[in-house]
């Protein structure tokens, strides 16, 4: 009774994979590029931040280096 159970599970673990179509993105051999862009929201110059205040007024901060 168990080596017909044995032998049954390793039976039901043997099963072939199914085929991946040519351009799926799971496919090694699909075509390079078939993934989207990014959404309309990030790409540069479609945002526009007009609300939002500036962090900074006036000039920007000026950095000393201090050499040893």
């Amino acid at each position: 009774m168990r080596w017909l159970v044995v032998v049954v599970t390793l039976a039901g673990c043997a099963v072939d994979s199914p085929a991946l179509d040519a351009h799926h993105p799971a496919n090694p051999a699909a075509p390079s590029g078939r993934l989207a862009g990014a959404p309309p929201t990030l790409r540069s110059g479609v945002v526009d931040y007009k609300d939002v205040p500036a962090l900074r007024t006036g000039d920007a901060p000026v950095h000393h280096h201090h050499g040893s």
